[in-house]
């Protein structure tokens, strides 16, 4: 009975290693579909990467071309002449370029950050291209620092022509308040409308410093500015002293308005007086010292050569 098992067992694994090569051999190939398509090979996985490196270097490339351009438009120099005075119409063609100039940088920091997040895994794992991504940081970083100095000169040339005109235009008005106020003080009844003239004219006083103010620190951002800046000072001292004399106006009588113009004379009398007294010892020891020098000389030349003490 055991041997009856033997065989049996023995034949059935005989059968299936029979129906097993029969299929393998009439085995049909799989459709495209089937199954998953078998892996890339190293070499065409490499070559895809290389293509999007380079496709991404050139418009790294590009962008930093951008910027350089936009650098070299934005870092013109701005040197109006302002001898004469500054034009509006040369300060609004200084405002027009800049804020060209601001839109064009913020829309290629735009465009900049939204293609590098996108590419950010991509540019992360090759260090060429975070090596150029770090370049051109560095470079939109400088673009945008020249763009605020230039923004910054544009504004004060136009703060500075804002200034001028304010200032040039005070010249006059301040001849015409100083006349003014000075006939209100010659009599009392008009002592209150001379209050109101000096009270307008602190108040106008006030614009013209701040004006000054603001056009000097424009002319110490611009240089080219200073020329004009020396025809704001000059006017500036002047209408200054004007508007001190105003506030000093005061009614006083006419005998007492004689006595302080007398002593007005007198004392630059004796400012002259003093003038002329220093003036003349001056000159006296500058004699004194060519006397001396030309005896010198003399005893010198007697003595051939022998210095002599000077007593």
């Amino acid at each position: 009975m055991s041997n009856w098992l033997r065989y049996l067992v023995m034949g059935l694994l005989t059968f299936t290693l029979s129906v097993s090569t029969m299929a393998q051999e009439h085995a049909v190939p799989l459709k495209n579909g089937d199954a998953a398509a078998p892996a890339e090979s190293p070499e065409e996985l490499s070559a895809e990467e290389q293509a999007l490196k380079l496709e991404i270097e050139a418009r790294l490339s590009q962008f930093s071309d951008d910027f350089q351009q936009l650098q070299l438009v934005g870092s013109m120099s701005l040197s109006p002449d302002a001898k004469l005075g500054i034009n509006k119409n040369f300060v609004s063609v200084l405002e027009d370029r800049m804020n060209s100039y601001n839109q064009r940088y913020n829309s290629l920091d735009v465009m900049w950050t939204t293609y590098t997040q996108a590419q950010q895994m991509d540019i992360a794992n090759d260090e060429d291209l975070m090596t150029m991504v770090a370049n051109i940081e560095a470079l939109k970083q400088s673009v945008k620092d020249t763009l605020d100095a230039r923004s910054n000169m544009v504004k004060a040339i136009s703060d500075f022509a804002t200034a001028d005109q304010f200032i040039i235009s005070q010249v006059a008005v301040y001849k015409k308040l100083y006349k003014r106020a000075f006939k209100l003080s010659l009599l009392k009844k008009l002592a209150p409308q001379l209050e109101k003239a000096k009270a307008r004219e602190q108040l106008v006083f006030e614009k013209l410093q701040a004006s000054y103010d603001s056009a000097k620190a424009a002319a110490e951002l611009v240089p080219s500015l200073q020329p004009r800046m020396n025809v704001l000072d000059e006017q500036f001292v002047v209408m200054k002293s004007v508007s001190e004399k105003v506030q000093a106006l005061e009614y006083k009588p006419l005998i007492q308005r004689v006595k302080d113009y007398v002593m007005g004379l007198a004392a630059v009398a004796i400012i002259l007086l003093f003038f002329s007294m220093m003036m003349s010892k001056y000159k006296a020891y500058k004699s004194k010292l060519a006397s001396m020098k030309q005896v010198n000389e003399m005893m010198n030349k007697q003595g051939k050569d022998t210095q002599y003490p000077v007593i």
